[in-house]
């Protein structure tokens, strides 16, 4: 009975020292390993996950941008083209590498979550917050070709540097300098512009003159995003100066007739805001988010309340508040895609952070620190099991273009199923001699017609094994059929290899998504340059060669024209740098914390 009882209590005392050493003062005994987890997670899904929509569009695009001459592009801000350009260069062109920044910056976030929910609230909070942020399915699902989660990182880090520079009195001029990069990423971002605004007034309130005070620093702060957003304006002026052409928000929003008719099909709605479906659009995103989050969407929503009655928090509530729920209108009216919506993930989690935190108090007869063990040991096991499939299966496009790059000839034809997604064809086999089923017939029929002599050539046909892979809208029909008297020419073949779906979206976990058949044709070589010249991929040609057809090419013309154009290119320059620079801001915030401590103590 003793030797019971004495190994109860260690076993206790065990218990209680391990969550001790959770919630011990030298909280980066924990922050570091809510990072690997979360760098894990995000690492295996971004090489794992399926495209997804747009996906095929950006990241295409990126592909070449460095060299494309492009102050920005006509649906997108720049800066993400740039940078991911960079990543690709660096790591070859694969799916986690055209989602490497998607990866990278919202990794780093998980450190901003956890110095802004501690500034707040508290260093147990901070480090609450940062493990759902870390466990996001959300925020991981979006781990993706698409800007939102580059643009968020920046958003957190002007939400953190404002706060710290506002209350010492000083002007905010890293937060301007952050929105402005945000917006150069995503232009979207500026929806958060007016939360920034507020909170000059909440956290200056009570100061002499503090009215004019403010609006004197928010005519600074606006003119220093200003700035940073001005080569997409110059952009655009040149442009429409030449040609009479502006980019798709300019279409939108301005109503310009020529470019709403080279758009058409494209803006997916008439133009301007979304106000009569104001209600749909926000029951419809917060399913979405609660679909993908419930447990964060639920603690999220209960924090937020509770937080109301923490009276030393307000200005910080508000800032927050305002900060969600204005962009998230603004958001609404604006687009209804969900990756648009990530953003409403990190003050959800610093929310969730705190409920957790307070309602482990509650529990009067347990310890605490076991209560809150317990929650967090829930959740985890819960976000885990929701993303499960994604971390056990990768998907047939990531599987098909590492089959390309380490198994076909460089120097051949590939021939591409048609029902393939134009943008995945492009992806997938960019840098190769590629060309769309629906050209062959007539490729052979000129190569009839070419002089020379025939040569070997390896020849690869890539089926879509499922009849759709990733257009959603190919049935029985041309396109279906001509695609099939294709692959019964190929029929005789036995396929060198089979790429089977790893589940999401599209695809089937175990199931063909791709068939590779290769065999050895009698061409003669001027049909690779043939193929080449019809690489081109929505407004623009697959590694922007040749420049001509780029879709907003344009000329500068003048001394005034040609100046401004210069300054575009400075800030488009200086914004590549200083995004790759304000990448270890976090860290440096994070180990000053640290040794201001360390100091006091």
């Amino acid at each position: 009975m003793e030797e019971k009882e004495e190994s109860e209590k260690k076993k206790n005392s065990f218990i209680d020292k391990a969550i001790d050493f959770l919630f011990s003062k030298n909280e980066a005994k924990w922050l570091i390993p809510i990072i690997l987890l979360g760098v894990i997670l995000r690492f295996v899904v971004a090489r794992n996950i399926s495209a997804l929509g747009d996906e095929m569009v950006h990241g295409p695009h990126a592909i070449g941008f460095l060299h494309s001459s492009l102050l920005s592009t006509i649906a997108h801000s720049p800066l993400w083209f740039y940078l991911t350009d960079i990543a690709t260069r660096i790591l070859g062109v694969t799916m986690f590498s055209t989602r490497f920044l998607s990866f990278f910056y919202g990794s780093i976030s998980i450190i901003l979550i956890y110095l802004i929910s501690s500034h707040i609230f508290n260093k147990k909070t901070g480090l609450i917050s940062a493990f759902l942020f870390a466990l996001s399915f959300y925020i991981i699902r979006y781990t993706l070709m698409e800007m939102d989660l580059s643009a968020i990182f920046f958003l957190l880090l002007a939400v953190y540097s404002f706060m710290l520079a506002v209350e010492k009195q000083k002007f905010p001029l890293l937060a301007a300098v952050c929105i402005g990069l945000a917006s150069l990423i995503k232009t979207l971002s500026l929806f958060f512009v007016p939360a920034f605004l507020i909170a000059f007034f909440l956290f200056s309130k009570g100061q002499k003159n503090y009215v004019k005070n403010n609006i004197k620093k928010i005519i600074y702060f606006g003119l220093i995003i200003t700035l940073f957003f001005s080569p997409i304006l110059i952009h655009n002026y040149l442009w429409y100066k030449d040609k009479g052409m502006v980019d798709t928000y300019f279409a939108q929003y301005f109503d310009i007739g020529k470019a709403r008719e080279a758009y058409s099909g494209q803006l997916g709605y008439a133009s301007g805001f979304l106000e009569e479906n104001f209600l749909k659009g926000i029951l419809s995103m917060s399913s979405a988010v609660f679909h993908y989050d419930p447990v964060i969407f639920i603690l999220g929503i209960l924090g937020f309340i509770f937080a109301f009655s923490l009276k030393d928090k307000q200005k910080y509530l508000w800032f927050l508040v305002s900060f969600q729920l204005i962009g998230f209108f603004l958001l609404v009216l604006s687009n209804w895609l969900s990756t648009h919506y990530t953003t409403m993930i990190p003050v959800l989690c610093i929310f969730a952070g705190l409920f957790i935190d307070k309602l482990s108090l509650y529990f009067k007869k347990i310890n605490p620190k076991k209560v809150l063990a317990v929650l967090l040991i829930l959740i985890f096991i819960f976000q885990i099991y929701m993303l499960s499939p994604h971390l056990t299966s990768r998907g047939a496009l990531s599987k098909m273009r590492d089959y390309a790059i380490h198994n076909m000839d460089k120097n051949s034809l590939v021939v591409a199923d048609a029902r393939i997604y134009r943008g995945r064809i492009a992806w997938l086999f960019h840098d190769f001699h590629y060309l769309e089923s629906t050209y062959l017939p007539e490729i052979l029929n000129l190569n009839q017609n070419l002089s020379g002599e025939d040569i070997p050539m390896r020849v690869y046909f890539i089926e879509c094994a499922r009849d759709d892979c990733g257009w959603g809208t190919v049935t029985a029909g041309f396109l279906n059929d001509s695609s099939e008297s294709i692959v019964q020419s190929f029929s005789s073949i036995n396929p060198e290899k089979i790429i089977l779906g790893g589940g999401g979206y599209d695809e089937e976990t175990g199931k063909p998504y791709f068939k590779v058949y290769s065999t050895t044709l009698q061409l003669k070589p001027e049909i690779l340059t043939l193929a080449d010249s019809t690489h081109d991929w929505f407004y623009y040609p697959v590694n922007y060669i040749p420049k001509e057809r780029i879709f907003d090419n344009y000329q500068v013309n003048g001394t005034l024209d040609n100046l401004i154009y210069l300054i575009a290119w400075i800030i488009t320059i200086s914004s590549i740098i200083l995004a790759i620079i304000f990448s270890v801001i976090p860290f440096i915030y994070l180990f000053r914390g640290k040794k201001n401590e360390t100091s006091a103590s």
